[in-house]
């Protein structure tokens, strides 16, 4: 028998990403309710808006329109969408939603099964016109790494990683987060180290502070002792050059 709850949550109530294109609301998904298969939002566009062009290298998209009118494209191939219309996306296709109509539109939008990280979700293949230029400018200049640093006993290895699977699943989902690793030291096993990257440290305070971060880290923190905590802006970056 399942240990899962039953739960609710209202989208309007989320913060929603706007970085990849309109109004996206992770509303169910395994850091705010615990899923294992998949998870559940809305995207809300405004007329002649359009979520970026992405794939799903692991999960399927199915997608139902609630109000406006849309085209999905699909490899190049354009599906025109009305509400009370479904489409399903196969694992792997470059997809881009457009809102094609006068008024503002409303989809709700499953994918499945889940990735192996958060970080593989999806693969956007392009970025938002104004977007691209700052990144080439000004690569990773300005935003925020934040280094927590930890000792976790063997005996609790396998539950402190449980519980930081659902505050990662969490975190993807949250406003300003670009991306978490987590790390053991080969030399000693007991000793552990996040690196979550933000896109400034005020998104990164703002997440820690809130509530909801307060009830779900608390799971992990009763696994580890001696934590430290560092937060750094970057100053400049270099890439490699030899691929």
């Amino acid at each position: 028998m399942s240990d899962s709850q039953v739960s609710r949550i209202r989208a309007d109530e989320i913060e929603p990403y706007r970085k990849r294109g309109g109004q996206l609301r992770m509303v169910l998904h395994p850091g705010s309710v615990g899923s294992r298969s998949g998870y559940m939002g809305t995207a809300v566009l405004q007329p002649g808006e359009h979520v970026v062009e992405h794939f799903h290298p692991y999960s399927e998209e199915f997608l139902f329109v609630i109000s406006g009118d849309l085209v999905l494209e699909v490899e190049g191939e354009n599906w025109t969408l009305a509400a009370g219309e479904g489409i399903y996306v196969p694992i792997g296709k470059r997809h881009r939603l457009r809102n094609v109509g006068t008024t503002e539109s409303l989809t709700v939008y499953h994918i499945g099964p889940l990735a192996p990280d958060p970080s593989l979700a999806h693969v956007d293949t392009e970025v938002l016109g104004e977007a691209a230029e700052v990144e080439e400018a000004d690569g990773a200049a300005g935003t925020a790494r934040v280094l927590f640093m930890m000792k976790v006993d063997e005996d609790r290895r396998e539950e402190f990683l449980a519980a930081y699977e659902k505050v990662r699943f969490s975190v993807a989902a949250t406003p300003g987060h670009i991306r978490d690793q987590i790390c053991q030291a080969p030399d000693d096993p007991r000793s552990w180290l996040i690196v979550s990257e933000w896109t400034t440290l005020v998104d990164f305070f703002t997440w820690e502070k809130s509530e909801s971060h307060k009830e779900i880290v608390r799971p992990m923190r009763d696994c580890y002792s001696d934590p430290e905590f560092r937060s750094f802006t970057v100053v400049a970056e270099t890439l490699a050059t030899w691929s």
